[in-house]
């Protein structure tokens, strides 16, 4: 099982002794009045290795993050005016774990947990200058043979312009498999912030995974804000490779 492109984490972690390479690209477009940003991220490559039964090793890294802004300013003389302003540099690496709990038992669903920490390794003005603990609880029930549920309730404490506050974010996704290799899913997601001038996010996407060989896995997604605080929309692509 992958953890991407969804939100949602998978409970499973990659067997002992297999190693599994996940990347892809992100689009995002927000616009608010006159204001506009696009912003791009890449390669977002996970690293999972499996160490152990159902215990996997982590390496994270969201990559090199772009974007372009467009905004209206007014001159000392009254006049408003576009401006642009360009923000680029490289994310900070995340380490951690993944561990399966507990499989799926009449209505007890699947179980699984993962714990990771960010330190400040990415650019200036891009990474948070500190380290970001996280702990995600991820679950995980089958419904047939094609068609699951799953969602995750995350816990962190990110720090932010010389601030740190704690954040919940939590997700809920419909999984359907389409063929033997082709799958879909429908998913809502969102950010919970425990801060002051901090309002919450929130999203709707969808996607498509296609499975070429028993190892390797493109997939495509696309999403929509669903308030003031979301983007207005993103659209990616991706690949899992396993070996």
């Amino acid at each position: 099982m992958t953890d991407r492109p969804d939100f949602t984490e998978s409970t499973d972690a990659v067997p002992r002794g297999h190693v599994q390479l996940e990347g892809g690209y992100t689009f995002a477009y927000e616009r608010a009045h006159k204001d506009r940003r696009r912003s791009h991220t890449a390669p977002e490559a996970l690293l999972r290795v499996g160490l152990f039964d159902s215990f996997e090793l982590q390496l994270g890294w969201e990559g090199y993050a772009w974007s372009e802004s467009q905004f209206e300013t007014q001159t000392r003389g009254g006049r408003r005016v576009l401006r642009e302003e360009w923000r680029q540099g490289a994310t900070d690496v995340s380490v951690g774990f993944k561990y399966k709990l507990l499989e799926q038992d009449g209505l007890r669903p699947h179980f699984g947990l993962i714990g990771a920490f960010a330190p400040p390794s990415g650019s200036a003005g891009i990474s948070s200058g500190d380290v970001d603990p996280e702990a995600k609880l991820l679950w995980a029930y089958d419904l047939g043979d094609r068609v699951g549920i799953a969602g995750n309730v995350n816990f962190g404490v990110p720090h932010d312009a010389g601030d740190r506050f704690f954040q919940t974010s939590a997700s809920l996704s419909l999984g359907v498999g389409l063929t033997d290799r082709l799958g879909g899913y429908v998913e809502y997601f969102g950010f919970y912030p425990h801060a002051e001038q901090a309002d919450c996010a929130h999203w709707l996407n969808g996607g498509l995974t296609l499975l070429l060989t028993d190892n390797l896995q493109l997939d495509w997604r696309v999403g929509a804000g669903l308030n003031e605080e979301a983007d207005d929309f993103f659209a990616g692509v991706g690949f899992a490779w396993r070996w």
